[in-house]
C-alpha cells in the first residue's frame, strides 16, 4: 500500500497542483466553447450571406444567372466541398451540383416548407450524412418567388480545428501536470521554510539550548509574526525558568536556615546530660522557626490563590483611613525603637470594599520595609489620598533606596535587595502586597533612588456607589 505524505509541504503542492488543474480545466473548457460557437457563428453567416447574394442575382439576372453562378463556384470548389440544390415552386429540383459525396443525405426529408422559409427566413439544419465522418451544416433558403436554394458544407474543418484543440490541450495537460507539481513544491517549500525554521528553534530548545531563535527572511507578515511571536515566547521561558531557578536557590536558602535551626536544637537536646533547664527554651526557638517555615509556605499559597483569582475571601466595607492609623499605632514602638520618625496624613472618610486581613497584611508588609531599611533618624511619611473613584496610598521612606538594576524586580517572589541575604525576611513582602493590591483591583507602584529613600505607592479603588 502507498502511503501518501502527511506533509504540509505535500498537501500544498497537491493543493497548488489541483487548482491548477481545475483552472486549467475550466479555461479550455471557456475556450473550446467560445471558440466552437464562434465557428458555427461564421459558417452560418457566410451561408446566409451566399444566400443573400444569389437573391440579388436572381432579381437582377434571373434562374439562369443564379445557376451559372453555382455551376462556376462548383468548379472552384472539390467535390464533397459544398454543394447546392435548387427547387422550383412544386418542390422539384430544377439544378443540383455533383451529389456522389452526399448520397446519404435525404434532402426531400430536410427542406423546411416554403410558408416557414417566407415567414422566418433561411432555415439553418445540422444533419448527420450517412457514410460521411461528419455532418453537415445546410441552409435552406428563398432566392425568388417560391424558388428555394439550399446549400450545404460539412463540418469537417470546424471539427479538425476542435480536435486538434483537444490534441493541444491534451499536451499541454500531460506537460502542465509535471509543471504544476515542481512549481507547486517550489512554492510549499518556500512557504513552509519559515515554519520549518520555527520547528527547528523549537526542537532545539527542547533539547536546552535556550538561547536559539528563529531567523527568517522575507517570506511574508505571517511568517514573520510567527517567528517573532516564538522569539519572544523563547525569551520569556528562558525568563520564567531563570526566576525559577533564582526563586528555586532563594527558596532553597530559606528554607535552610530554619530548618538547620531546628535540627542543632534538636541534636542538642538529644546530646546535653542535663538538658530539662533549656527545654522550654528549645522548644519555643523551635516553634519560632516552625512559624517562619508555615509563614513563608502560606504566604506563597495565598499569592498563588491570588494570582489565580481562586481566593475565596468576604469582602466587606472597611474605613480605610481607621485601618492605616490603628497599624501605624502598632508599628509607633518598632519605629521609636529605630529612632525613625513616623509622619501619618490621612484623608477622613475612605472607605472601600475589600478583605480586611490581607489589606492589613499588604499595609504591614509595607510599613515593616520602610522602617526596616531606614537607618537611625530617619522618618517614614505615610500618606492616605482620596481621588476620584480610588485611594492612593503612599509610603515614602529616607532609606538606604533601591538601585535602578533592582528595581524591576522588587516585586518579584523570593527576590531581595539584600544579596548576601543577611537582614531577616523571605523577599515575598512587596511581593504578596502587589498580589492582594491586584485582587482589589489595584496596583504598587515604586520610586526610588539609591541613598535617598523609596517611594511605594498603592492605588486601591474606592467603594462603588449605591
Amino acid at each position: 500500500m502507498i502511503r501518501v505524505p502527511n506533509t504540509l509541504s505535500f498537501r500544498l503542492t497537491l493543493w497548488y497542483t489541483s487548482a491548477f488543474l481545475v483552472f486549467l480545466g475550466v479555461a479550455f473548457l471557456v475556450l473550446y466553447l467560445s471558440l466552437n460557437s464562434i465557428l458555427n457563428s461564421r459558417m452560418d453567416q457566410d451561408l446566409r450571406e451566399d444566400i443573400e447574394e444569389f437573391q440579388e442575382l436572381y432579381r437582377e439576372q434571373g434562374i439562369e444567372k443564379v445557376i451559372a453562378e453555382v455551376e462556376r463556384e462548383m468548379n472552384l470548389s472539390d467535390v464533397g466541398e459544398v454543394f447546392f440544390r435548387v427547387y422550383d415552386a412544386k418542390r422539384s429540383v430544377i439544378y443540383s451540383s455533383d451529389m456522389a459525396e452526399w448520397e446519404g443525405l435525404d434532402f426531400a426529408a430536410n427542406l423546411p416548407s416554403l410558408s416557414h422559409l417566407d415567414t422566418s427566413g433561411p432555415a439553418f439544419q445540422t444533419i448527420t450524412v450517412t457514410g460521411q465522418d461528419y455532418p453537415a451544416r445546410v441552409i435552406s433558403g428563398l432566392i425568388g418567388p417560391r424558388i428555394t436554394l439550399q446549400i450545404g458544407e460539412p463540418l469537417e474543418k470546424k471539427e479538425e480545428i476542435m480536435e486538434l484543440l483537444l490534441t493541444v490541450f491534451g499536451a499541454m495537460l500531460l506537460l502542465g501536470i509535471p509543471v504544476a507539481s515542481a512549481v507547486g513544491w517550489m512554492i510549499a517549500r518556500k512557504a513552509v521554510s519559515g515554519i520549518e525554521e520555527v520547528s527547528r528553534a523549537a526542537k532545539a530548545i527542547e533539547h536546552g539550548d535556550l538561547d536559539h531563535r528563529v531567523s527568517v527572511g522575507a517570506q511574508g507578515d505571517e511568517i514573520q509574526t510567527l517567528a517573532d511571536t516564538f522569539n519572544a515566547m523563547a525569551s520569556r521561558i528562558k525568563h520564567v525558568i531563570n526566576e525559577m531557578r533564582e526563586m528555586t536557590d532563594n527558596i532553597a536558602h530559606d528554607l535552610r536556615s530554619p530548618l538547620a535551626r531546628i535540627r542543632a536544637m534538636s541534636e542538642t537536646v538529644l546530646t546535653e546530660k542535663n538538658f530539662k533547664a533549656d527545654c522550654t527554651k528549645m522548644a519555643t526557638n523551635t516553634l519560632k522557626e516552625c512559624d517562619r517555615l508555615m509563614h513563608l509556605i502560606n504566604t506563597t499559597l495565598d499569592m498563588a490563590e491570588f494570582d489565580a483569582g481562586v481566593t475565596n475571601v468576604d469582602k466587606e466595607p472597611i474605613p480605610l483611613d481607621l485601618l492605616i492609623a490603628d497599624l501605624v499605632e502598632l508599628f509607633e514602638s518598632v519605629a521609636e525603637a529605630k529612632h525613625v520618625h513616623l509622619q501619618v496624613t490621612l484623608d477622613p472618610n475612605c472607605h472601600m470594599i475589600g478583605d480586611k486581613h490581607n489589606l492589613q497584611r499588604m499595609i504591614a508588609n509595607l510599613l515593616d520595609n520602610a522602617i526596616k531599611y531606614t537607618p537611625e533618624g530617619g522618618q517614614v511619611s505615610i500618606t492616605l489620598e482620596s481621588a476620584s473613584h480610588e485611594f492612593r496610598l503612599t509610603v515614602a521612606d529616607t532609606g538606604l533606596g533601591i538601585p535602578l538594576p533592582d528595581q524591576p524586580r522588587v516585586f518579584d517572589r523570593f527576590f531581595r535587595c539584600d544579596h548576601s541575604r543577611s537582614q531577616e525576611g523571605c523577599g515575598l513582602g512587596l511581593s504578596f502586597a502587589r498580589s492582594v493590591a491586584r485582587a482589589h483591583g489595584g496596583d504598587i507602584t515604586l520610586m526610588s533612588e539609591a541613598a535617598k529613600g523609596s517611594i511605594f505607592t498603592s492605588i486601591l479603588p474606592a467603594e462603588p456607589s449605591t
